[in-house]
């Protein structure tokens, strides 16, 4: 017999790729994590992790494992759904990185209101990585990331690229050294496009970091930066920069929704697949 909460905790590993923060999420001990997932081994007796260059991997057993965890976990929280239909249901706390709340968010928010009518939804903005620490506090239910590399977390809504955008095509010939605006240095953009045109040796002066991107955008927009955004992000009116300008070509990203370890009641694994396949699909098409 599989016991759900060693199931959730082994998922809560392989979503968040390590014992510790999995450990943040079901609020236990890294300790007692990884006797749950010794446990849980010994009760399949099967290996389901090892460790490549201290990273931790699922073996073939352990990858076997996740797909038959996520249905018996989704029929679990869709029993418990069922159950609680006549209780009072709290607001659904969702995070999206900045950059994503204006390409993503909204037809997710949609997608939101029609299986759940009447949930209300209450956002937080942040990078992916305090994102990740809030949900890891309890602090969400869900959240809008971009997926590190080889990982294998969350539902996939969308594979994007980073774009660069000027005030118009004359602008960056125009300027003998590049003014830039972008966003923090914890996302690939900022680092890809730091690094790609030092190693060019093109000179630029870094006159903005924010988290907000609406700053960035009206910065472009005013014709004083050079900025680069999610392709999905770019508003009509900004002038997408050509590949054959020469800037460093910026990273393609992930982009997913992944649930904290305790899904909310109304958004349980059936209805997490089904909202990200919704929202996947409408953003595929546009």
């Amino acid at each position: 017999m599989l016991d759900h909460e060693l199931l959730r905790t082994f998922i809560a590993v392989v979503d968040t790729g390590s014992f510790t923060r999995a450990a943040a999420q079901v609020f236990r001990t890294q300790s007692a994590v990884s006797m749950q997932m010794k446990r849980l081994e010994q009760a399949l007796d099967k290996t389901l992790f090892t460790k490549d260059k201290r990273e931790l991997q699922l073996t073939d057993d352990g990858l076997k494992l996740v797909g038959y965890a996520r249905r018996i976990l989704k029929l679990h929280d869709e029993a418990l759904g069922v159950m609680a239909s006549d209780t009072v249901i709290r607001p659904l706390l969702l995070g999206c990185p900045d950059d994503y709340v204006r390409g993503v968010l909204p037809e997710l928010l949609a997608q939101i209101r029609i299986l759940v009518p009447g949930l209300q939804v209450q956002v937080r903005s942040g990078s992916s990585g305090l994102l990740r620490q809030l949900m890891d506090e309890g602090q969400l239910d869900l959240a809008v990331l971009t997926r590190p590399p080889e990982k294998e977390e969350g539902y996939l809504l969308l594979q994007d690229k980073g774009v660069w955008i000027a005030p118009g095509p004359d602008f960056i010939a125009k300027n003998e050294v590049l003014p830039l605006a972008l966003v923090e240095p914890d996302c690939k953009f900022h680092s890809s496009a730091v690094d790609g045109l030092i190693k060019q040796g093109v000179a630029f002066e870094l006159q903005c970091i924010s988290g907000n991107c609406e700053l960035l955008v009206e910065l472009v927009r005013r014709g004083e930066a050079v900025s680069t955004l999610a392709s999905c992000s770019v508003p009509s009116d900004l002038y997408r920069v050509p590949g054959s300008i020469g800037l460093p070509e910026l990273p393609s990203v992930e982009i997913v929704l992944q649930s904290a370890a305790n899904p909310h009641p109304e958004l349980g694994a059936d209805r997490q697949i089904k909202l990200a396949a919704r929202t996947a699909d409408i953003l595929n098409q546009q």
